[in-house]
């Protein structure tokens, strides 16, 4: 049994917990958007109290600024722009106002947590493994 000290094991509790507030906010998005954005807020604290990385998955799906769960189309723009040569996916979030902005490199795929915006996300894509 690991120590509970152990910073691995702290790292791999707090990523397990993010992955089922993530799975739970997109089942619940739809019904009660205040219960996801909730979820979104303690995703984020959870990985700012762990000193994780955001995790892909969700970099994607809430905003950094005020915690929201990003739903393209409702509470979050997103929009391809141009800035002089240079390409990248702005998205905005409709409830504070934040932009997040992507540089996007020629002739390549966008960057790896955009993905749930070129596909339709699945709840599967959450689920803790």
């Amino acid at each position: 049994m690991p120590r509970r000290s152990s910073r691995k094991y702290l790292r791999d509790l707090a990523l397990q917990r993010i992955k089922r507030l993530v799975m739970f906010a997109e089942q619940v998005r739809a019904v009660e958007p205040e219960l996801a954005d909730r979820y979104g807020e303690l995703a984020l604290a959870i990985a700012r109290k762990a000193r994780l990385h955001y995790p892909d998955f969700l970099k994607a799906r809430v905003c950094r600024r005020c915690g929201a769960w990003l739903v393209p189309g409702v509470t979050a723009r997103v929009r391809l722009r141009r800035r002089g040569r240079m390409k990248y996916i702005a998205v905005t979030c409709l409830k504070c106002g934040y932009v997040r902005r992507y540089p996007l490199k020629r002739q390549e795929v966008p960057p790896r947590p955009w993905y749930t915006f070129y596909r339709a996300p699945r709840v599967r894509d959450f689920a803790p493994r």
